[in-house]
């Protein structure tokens, strides 16, 4: 039988959808049958083109759209974190949902079959450009249902409001007063928030308690988005300790930035704690536990691959180089190999105060692991200005998170 190149392109993208959703079933990004639908349904290729079928349907992020100097503007999400998300969000039938972050126009197709029938979708967009590619992709994919607005997504879309779900694809610094205003009295938003000036970034799950409270559901993912730009943009702060090593920080800490720059011309000082650990464990918020519990200023190391194959740097592969830092000397969380998939924890430091800052470190570590290695942070966010500070408290202009575990 001769088959057409539209036919065998159709058929080979439906091939290669099934098998992503199979992989995604598997590793427990799919959970329900709802999502497990729409991701059988959306034609990816459709909002992607030009991109090869294979790399459509590959489980990574897909840049499409750069600055002048190479840093991502827009991506395509990779379809673990879009499905973890989803399940996050669990949109219904009926449901009005505001996505902030139209991008390629993917996850607003998801969110049409997730909200059908009956239901609304409205995506928001800061550029022109890319506004008008997720509109014309929507269309074609057959959801023009979906309103495209071009705009600051910090400020939502009141015409519409209240919305049952809000999602945020882009790296958020606060929960918006807009968002704040225009969700429902018992709706859901789902937010990549960065709760550090370092860039530590967990996407929550908050549910509307009361009219200025919204309260963690689910277990935070670990995650990582471009930032939100607009009105929201937050600048992050680093200082540089070698030509491929920084160490990024919140500039309330008031960093040394003179001193810290010398930290990696002191020798390295380990210190191991006999705590192992392997890729399976369900540890993967241990920089945030560390974030709420040290008394340190914290901060994490961006490391090349020269830094890290000469062996100057060598932080543990998970946990985004989390350490903490005093004056000129820096301690930062570190792996070795015990054998069997296993590792053994530990911190690595440099500066004058090494021994002082390593020894901090794994006390931390000893405690953490001491407590049952908790995993699962408690979060409530709540509206700025709306009753005092609590201590320990992440204030932003218009939220105050509390994080505890």
């Amino acid at each position: 039988m001769n088959t057409s190149p539209t036919e065998s392109g159709t058929s080979s993208a439906a091939v290669l959808r099934d098998q992503l959703v199979g992989t995604l079933e598997q590793r427990g990004h799919i959970r329900s049958a709802t999502v497990e639908r729409a991701f059988r349904t959306v034609p990816r290729e459709r909002f992607l083109p030009g991109v090869d079928l294979e790399t459509v349907y590959t489980r990574r992020q897909i840049v499409t759209k750069r600055d002048p100097n190479g840093a991502a503007l827009s991506s395509a999400s990779s379809p673990s974190l879009v499905a973890d998300m989803l399940e996050q969000l669990a949109p219904r039938p009926g449901h009005r949902v505001l996505e902030i972050g139209a991008a390629t126009g993917i996850n607003a197709a998801l969110l049409a079959e997730l909200t059908s029938p009956g239901g609304k979708v409205v995506t928001i967009e800061l550029d022109q450009d890319l506004a008008d590619g997720a509109r014309a992709s929507l269309g074609r994919a057959g959801y023009d249902t979906v309103e495209v607005i071009r705009g600051d997504g910090a400020l939502g879309h009141p015409a519409h409001a209240p919305y049952d779900r809000i999602v945020v694809t882009a790296g958020a610094w606060d929960i918006s007063a807009g968002w704040w205003d225009q969700l429902a009295d018992d709706g859901r938003i789902v937010v990549p928030l960065r709760v550090h000036e370092s860039g530590l970034t967990r996407c929550f799950a908050f549910d509307r308690t009361a009219p200025h409270q919204l309260v963690g559901t689910t277990t935070p993912l670990v995650c990582g988005f471009v930032p939100m730009r607009g009105t929201a943009a937050h600048t992050d702060h680093h200082v540089r300790l070698d030509a491929d090593v920084v160490l990024k920080l919140d500039a309330t800490d008031q960093p040394d930035r003179a001193a810290l720059s010398s930290a990696l011309s002191h020798p390295r000082l380990e210190r191991w704690t006999g705590i192992q650990v392997s890729d399976a464990d369900p540890i993967g918020h241990l920089d945030l536990w560390l974030l709420v519990h040290t008394d340190r200023p914290f901060g994490r190391l961006g490391v090349g691959d020269t830094a890290r194959t000469s062996g100057l740097v060598t932080p543990a592969y998970r946990w985004a180089g989390a350490a903490i830092y005093h004056g000129a000397t820096i301690a930062y969380l570190a792996f070795q190999d015990v054998g069997n998939g296993h590792h053994e924890l530990g911190a690595i430091a440099h500066g004058p105060d090494a021994t002082t800052l390593a020894t901090d470190l794994t006390n931390l570590l000893d405690q953490w692991d001491e407590a049952g290695r908790p995993n699962q942070p408690t979060v409530t966010a709540q509206r700025a200005g709306t009753r005092p500070a609590e201590r320990g408290g992440i204030s932003r202009s218009d939220t105050v998170l509390t994080i505890s575990f």
